[in-house]
């Protein structure tokens, strides 16, 4: 009988001592793989054993021994196996008690091995039965049970069963040993007490399970809470049913400002609940290893309790302990899909003090798993709904950049349609002539074309003011007006016809480009400027901005000037076959009178302090009658020079002579040999 006890409580030290670990960050200390408790159990059974066996195997002769030394002998090693059972189970307990599943096994072994001391110690000293049966059965039941608790499959199981056992035991034990002592006492009235023993059993089965619930974890709040969480993320809307899970793990804690949320990774939010149950989104970030260290954890659930009992060995876990701290977080457990981790449910701390049990682990992650389906959807509204957002944004954005935009161009079309007005008055200015009005008509309709035109100009004709008119009627006239002088040394440079900041072919775009005396510049300038235009022409365009109208001016035909190699023959085809040549000022004698009082208006207004100046008749004559062979050049310095000579508020014909003038008129038809006189210069037919 004594080898059969020892040999259970030498078993049943040693499956407390082989509990496996869960895995996870936490790792069991080497003293719980230890298996000196069971080496003490042994060597007490030994002693046990020897003495009965040195009893029947020796002589009696040989050895005296009283019978009463097995009994002692046998009592006390079930005592002292109670005593050992007790001390290893709870030192696995206060060791391990943060692994999951393994504080529950010694939890359970140590509370059977305390109830079973509890109960045999008892009967044994009230003499309810002999001492050395009693204890060993009590030492048999207590390594059976603790053998039990550390090798069944599920240690859920044991927290289960053991508030049931323990609730049965502080009942139950008291009942029967005090019928059994009372029925020993009174052997008359053994019937009487054995039946009122039994009721009292039946209430006790009937008032066990109440007794049970405040023996669970925290007193079963968390298991309800969570319970209820995952009744109500049943719910089909989404948003409805993790308002309503959050709601209920509220009932987690009673602190203020302690409650649970559910963050998720995509978008990167964290949602909870007020007291009134509406629903919270703050925008926030869970580190990185938060997600790394839970996946690996049982159950997929991280507690600050095992990060701060392991952050001496991994110092890397301490900033994450530190965001636990900050939140006044207990857990967090992951939230997966298909895809992986997905967000994680994190639970308030408030006032628990206990550690986290492996079926509240594992009701957690049930929850998770429940709701992994609704955090999905919800992550993909709020994605939709964050894009929403961010398109009406950009779109807010998109809209103001416009109207800024919108009034840049609006403002820089009304400055270049200023400059074109201001270069184009010079010709409108005067428009009497039929010359001129046809020249200005023709012009206008190859604007309209919107088409390269080249414009032949003789000498000392301003051709700016043409090609302004022409530009003011296509419909690039809110565009930039780009005059290049062909005679101009800079524009001889072919790096600055290469530069993409400051090309004329690019500061042209949208808008129209002169360029005076095209043969007047290079060949190679020429060439460059024929090669973009044909790359840009080979390109798309890229945005509704109207590619550069080409004006060009020359002094002789166009053709002429290919022949005679003054002209590239790759630029020809980009100047168009619309031609007009601009009307000489010989050509326009209805217009002298108008141009002669605008020019001394304004270079009076400029030299005589803002005062303009008039012209007599008889001097109004004479400038009249000239042929201007200089055109408007020649106008232009003659006023300027008259003006400054002028004493009064008009010049006069004393004016001109004193500046040297002398008109030169036409001879008359047929009459070559006769002196010269002045007349009136007769009508000429318009010329195209």
């Amino acid at each position: 009988a004594n080898v059969g006890t020892g040999t259970a409580a030498v078993a049943g030290l040693m499956a407390l001592a082989r509990i496996a670990p869960p895995g996870g960050i936490l790792e069991p200390h080497p003293s719980t793989r230890s298996v000196d408790a069971a080496a003490f159990a042994g060597l007490l059974w030994g002693i046990a054993v020897a003495i009965p066996a040195a009893r029947v195997l020796l002589p009696s002769r040989s050895i005296v021994l009283d019978p009463l030394a097995v009994d002692y002998a046998t009592t006390t090693a079930g005592i002292g196996s109670l005593l050992v059972l007790i001390a290893a189970a709870w030192r696995l307990r206060s060791v391990r008690r943060l692994e999951l599943g393994v504080g529950d096994r010694a939890s359970g072994a140590l509370a059977l091995g305390l109830t079973a001391f509890a109960v045999g110690v008892p009967a044994a000293g009230l003499d309810v039965a002999p001492p050395d049966r009693v204890l060993p059965v009590a030492v048999i039941a207590a390594s059976m049970s603790s053998a039990w608790t550390a090798t069944t499959r599920e240690p859920t199981t044991v927290s289960i069963a053991l508030r049931g056992i323990l609730a049965v035991m502080i009942l139950g034990a008291p009942v029967a040993l005090f019928s059994g002592v009372l029925a020993r006492e009174a052997p008359a009235h053994a019937g009487t007490v054995t039946l009122a023993g039994c009721c009292l059993a039946i209430i006790v089965g009937l008032i066990a399970r109440a007794v049970a619930r405040p023996l669970g974890p925290e007193q079963s709040r968390w298991l309800d809470a969570i319970d209820s969480a995952s009744r109500g993320a049943l719910q089909p809307e989404p948003d409805a049913a993790i308002r309503a899970a959050l709601m209920e793990l509220s009932g987690t804690t009673s602190l203020p400002g302690a409650r649970p949320e559910l963050w998720r990774s995509n978008p990167e939010e964290v949602l909870s609940v007020d007291l009134a149950g509406y629903l919270h989104t703050a925008q926030s970030k869970a580190p990185e290893r938060l997600y790394q260290l839970a996946l690996n954890e049982p159950e997929r659930t991280l507690r600050a309790e095992a990060l701060r009992h392991v952050q001496v060995r991994k110092p890397e876990v301490r900033p994450l302990l530190a965001w636990f701290d900050h939140r006044r977080a207990f857990s967090a457990t992951i939230v997966l899909d298909e895809d992986g981790p997905i967000g994680f449910i994190l639970l308030p701390r408030g006032a628990r003090t206990a550690p986290m049990t492996l079926e509240e682990a594992r009701a957690v992650r049930v929850l998770a798993d429940r709701i992994s389906a609704l955090l999905a959807v919800s992550s993909a509204l709020a994605r939709s709904r964050s894009r929403e957002l961010a398109a009406i944004a950009h779109a807010d954005e998109v809209d103001d950049e416009r109207e800024r935009l919108e009034h840049i161009i609006h403002g820089e079309a009304g400055r270049h349609t200023a400059r074109a007005e201001m270069l184009a008055r010079g010709v409108r200015v005067a428009l009497y002539s039929p010359a001129a009005r046809q020249t200005v008509e023709h012009i206008e309709k190859l604007g309209r074309v919107n088409a390269p035109a080249t414009l032949e100009v003789p000498h000392g004709v301003d051709a700016k003011g043409w090609a302004a008119v022409l530009h003011l009627a296509s419909p690039r006239k809110g565009g930039p007006f780009v005059v290049v002088d062909g005679a101009s040394s800079i524009e001889h440079s072919l790096a600055r016809w290469d530069d993409a900041d400051i090309s004329p072919l690019l500061l042209a775009d949208g808008g129209t480009l002169l360029l005076l005396d095209v043969a007047a510049l290079p060949l190679e300038v020429q060439e460059s400027i024929a090669r973009t235009l044909a790359k840009k022409a080979a390109l798309p365009p890229r945005s509704s901005v109207q590619r550069q109208q080409l004006i060009a001016t020359t002094r002789e035909p166009v053709d002429g000037l290919v022949q005679a190699g003054r002209l590239s023959k790759s630029l020809r085809p980009w100047l168009g076959d619309s031609v007009a040549t601009l009307p000489t000022l010989a050509d326009r004698a209805e217009d002298i009178r108008a141009l002669v009082l605008d020019g001394l208006a304004r270079t009076g207004v400029r030299v005589r302090r803002g005062e303009p100046l008039g012209i007599d008749a008889k001097a109004l004559k004479l400038l009249t009658e000239h042929t201007w062979p200089g055109n408007e050049a020649e106008l232009e310095g003659l006023l300027a020079r008259v003006a400054g000579v002028a004493n009064g508020r008009v010049v006069t014909a004393g004016d001109l002579s004193a500046i040297g003038f002398r008109p030169i008129v036409e001879p008359v038809s047929g009459d070559t040999l006769a002196p010269k006189r002045r007349r009136t210069r007769r009508s000429r037919a318009p010329r195209r």
